[in-house]
């Protein structure tokens, strides 16, 4: 990549100083308005490989908003078996797998004008059944839980989640995991997913720091009522019984507090998503409901 960057200024430069000498040669530079400098290239370094078709798919019928990142539970060869979407009684697909080989490759199974079976049962926020408003990307880990990513891997899907919300134009907070839009049905890709370093690299959502330290320093625990109204303004669709509550909870630390995911409405928990509320979502953060 740093190659081809040098290549390109070296050029740049060469052309610069050619015009330079032919403006020295004008008789009127000063009527001479230059041209705004075309922007650098942008090397990503992304390479996608055509895998096997899946029938786990249907045409799109709305504009993708959502972008959904999942785990495979299981190897390449029996992810890409599954993924194909053979069996009518479970009939699933994605569009992208990313793999967990020493360098991981990213692998296109079905083409983004469709709408692939990857996200089953979903919500988020006004949508219902992602399908149709996402794309989403497998990637090759047994429990995301348990297992971390590699850094090559992580590398990669931010290459990749990079060129999707660019072509898209995703927002940050709909950059979303599969446990954010099934709460209590599933649990991937996991606590052990980088969002932390893929947030600081401008993917995904996540707390102003100056803000969350200072919520952090008052202390203040949100009751259950406004817990929920907070996760359900930034998005969650939460089950309305106690026990959905604690899943919904548990759901957003898996995604934002993963050193801990214990189902507690916590200090920590409610400065967090109050933060995460404040900056991306309507309403507004509204202190007069927390307790202390």
């Amino acid at each position: 990549m740093i190659a081809p960057i040098r290549s390109y200024f070296r050029n740049f430069a060469v052309i610069m100083v050619f015009a330079a000498l032919l403006g020295g040669c004008a008789s009127k530079p000063e009527s001479v308005t230059p041209l705004p400098p075309e922007p650098p290239p942008v090397f990503t370094g992304l390479k996608i490989e055509q895998g096997p078709s899946s029938l786990g798919c249907e045409p799109r019928r709305q504009p993708v908003t959502v972008l959904v990142l999942h785990h495979t539970a299981g190897s390449l060869p029996s992810s890409l078996d599954i993924l194909q979407g053979k069996d009518p009684k479970h009939r699933v697909g994605v569009h992208y797998v990313v793999t967990d080989e020493p360098k991981p490759r990213v692998i296109r199974m079905v083409p983004e004008d469709m709408a692939a079976f990857h996200a089953g049962k979903s919500s988020w926020g006004k949508l219902d059944g992602l399908n149709q408003h996402s794309i989403g990307i497998e990637i090759i880990n047994y429990d995301g839980n348990v297992y971390p990513y590699s850094d090559a891997q992580a590398d990669i899907i931010f290459a990749l989640c990079a060129e999707i919300i660019r072509r898209h134009d995703i927002k940050p907070w709909n950059v979303v995991a599969h446990s954010d839009i099934a709460v209590g049905r599933k649990i991937d890709p996991g606590s052990k997913f980088p969002w932390a370093k893929l947030a600081k690299l401008g993917i995904g959502a996540s707390p102003l720091p100056d803000e969350l330290k200072e919520r952090l320093s008052t202390g203040r625990v949100a009751t259950p009522a406004f817990f929920r109204r907070l996760l359900t303004d930034y998005g969650y669709a939460v089950p309305p019984e106690d026990a959905g509550l604690k899943l919904g909870v548990e759901a957003f630390q898996r995604h934002f507090r993963p050193t801990m995911i214990d189902g507690v409405i916590d200090a920590e928990c409610t400065a967090i998503l109050e933060c995460l509320v404040r900056r991306y979502q309507s309403p507004p953060y509204r202190p007069a409901a927390v307790r202390p």
